[in-house]
């Protein structure tokens, strides 16, 4: 079983972000916020909300996540560029 590593860590809050949302690095600003054009650096394991204080929130660096537990269905890229920094993204199945 892959071991999962999550870590408070600061994020922008300029505006509100979902649970589940994917997360790049902003260097410029010293804090992780939504992707847009960046690389996935984690996964948004806690709701944000727009000014909330501390500007810290619980993100997955390292593990398995399943598909609907993110905010937005990621594309085939997303997903393999997640794998790259430790982050499985899988369907959960039925048994």
């Amino acid at each position: 079983m892959i071991e999962k590593y999550e870590a408070l860590v600061p994020v922008n809050v300029s505006a509100d972000i979902e649970k589940g949302t994917i997360l790049e690095w902003d260097s410029e600003n010293g804090y992780y916020t939504p992707l847009s054009s960046g690389d996935p650096a984690g996964i948004l394991l806690e709701d944000v909300t727009a000014s909330q204080n501390p500007a810290v929130a619980k993100v997955l660096f390292h593990g398995v996540v399943y598909e609907d537990e993110l905010a937005s269905t990621p594309s085939e890229d997303t997903k393999a560029k997640l794998r790259k920094v430790g982050i499985f993204v899988e369907k959960r199945t039925e048994i």
